[in-house]
């Protein structure tokens, strides 16, 4: 959509964050009082024709997101700041003014970890006791979201722990008042991978949040949701096929765990919590009956300690990212043997780690001090490994894959396209 400002200059445009069903989202300046907003508005090709039925129901549907969120004050849902329309060249723009959360969404912090075990289970019971908050709270305004999924949180990220983020719940372009459900049968909203089983029939209820929060909770547990496919095969799986039980996919859970995700999983909605506080609770229950976790094999210090053992100094370069996420580089000895190093998550530039040397050290009881140097994210040479003085270059791959045939986008389509499929 071509415009650089709104409300005489109030919002002046930086630039386009992304788009989805019906709307954009753009990075704008609140000049008056000096600080960066997201502003949503409809996209350029609903607001050309302002007459078409297509337009109108864009609107009215916008118009009820912003009054779903406006009524919603709570610190893990994104707040409305302005909302508002505006002509623009002959064209009706409708926006929402909201803050800008620099750090992206959930989905984009999770790809971040290299592999689901990056984040332990307290950290993801940490990130779910929000969630749950949130969506809690909605339900209590007789609010259903109908597109839980991790890239509708955002994150403010969290210094004294980087894998426990702050999550906001957002985008309600979704969400349903309650009273109204029943009234507006014959469409199915949502997004596939998501989606309970009685909203791919059109009638979502409370219970519909908490089958998708579990489906979340299932992908940051394992790193996959519970099923993947085309429509056809959501849509059969989700009706009738039961989930692998997550403890046979990751050996640190338990079937505890496996019990309290598979019941809000359950295919009829009476078969799951009463409520997503509940499901909450007893996910966090199951959570603190695990054992403690292991202590971390890297030691972080202010300076490394001196000994008589022949202990190793050098300087380890990683990117900005990695540092944030955490890496495991390998590093070559002086002995010519590699050697991997558990880069912690949260580490910052000039900060020393301690690690123990390898068991075929030549000195025994040596341990490796590591200063770590942040690089630039467009810097390309090598990182010199210090200990050998030989120049590696280390490229941290993702286990995760993507999946062509995941369906992760919105959904709106009339009941008659899924029966005539």
């Amino acid at each position: 959509m071509a415009f650089e400002e709104l409300q005489n200059g109030h919002y002046h445009r930086v630039r386009l964050l992304g788009s989805g069903g019906m709307g954009e989202v753009h990075l704008m300046e609140d000049t008056r009082v000096g600080r960066r907003v997201a502003i949503k508005v409809i996209r350029s090709e609903t607001g050309s024709y302002p007459d078409s039925k297509e337009a109108k129901d864009a609107a009215r549907l916008f118009k009820r997101e912003a009054r779903a969120i406006a009524v919603l004050e709570h610190p893990n849902i994104l707040p409305l700041y302005d909302f508002g329309e505006e002509i623009i060249d002959g064209t009706t723009v409708y926006y929402m003014v909201m803050p800008f959360c620099a750090e992206g969404t959930l989905a984009d912090w999770r790809k971040q970890r290299y592999d689901a075990t990056k984040l332990s289970v307290q950290d993801i019971a940490y990130i779910v006791d929000q969630a749950a908050a949130a969506l809690q709270y909605a339900h209590d305004h007789r609010v259903i979201h109908l597109d839980v999924k991790p890239s509708n949180f955002l994150i403010r990220s969290n210094a004294k722990n980087p894998n426990r983020p702050t999550v906001l719940l957002a985008d309600f372009g979704l969400a349903r008042n309650s009273a109204t459900v029943a009234s507006s049968s014959g469409t199915i909203r949502g997004t596939p991978t998501f989606m309970a089983p009685e909203q791919w029939g059109s009638n979502p209820v409370f219970a519909s949040d908490q089958y998708a929060l579990a489906i979340m909770i299932y992908e940051l547990l394992i790193g996959n949701p519970p099923f993947e496919g085309s429509m056809e095969r959501l849509l059969r799986h989700h009706l009738s096929t039961q989930p692998v039980p997550p403890s046979t996919l990751r050996t640190d859970l338990t079937t505890t765990i496996d019990s309290v995700i598979l019941r809000a999983l359950a295919k009829r909605p009476e078969d799951r919590f009463p409520s997503i506080s509940a499901f909450a609770a007893a996910f966090e229950q199951a959570v603190q009956a695990l054992p403690a976790p292991a202590p971390s094999p890297v030691e972080r210090i202010v300076e490394p300690q001196q000994s008589d053992r022949g202990d190793f100094h050098a300087a380890l370069y990683i990117t900005q990212m990695e540092a944030d996420a955490g890496a495991s580089p390998t590093i070559t000895m002086p002995n010519g043997l590699p050697f991997t190093v558990p880069v912690p998550a949260g580490v910052h530039d000039g900060e020393v780690i301690r690690v123990q040397g390898p068991d075929e050290s030549p000195n025994s009881g040596a341990v490796v001090f590591l200063t770590i140097g942040i690089k630039q994210a467009e810097e390309t040479s090598p990182t010199l490994d210090v200990l050998s003085a030989t120049p590696t270059l280390y490229t941290p791959t993702s286990t995760e894959e993507a999946s062509s045939s995941r369906l992760d986008r919105p959904l709106i389509l009339s009941r008659m396209m899924i029966c005539q499929r």
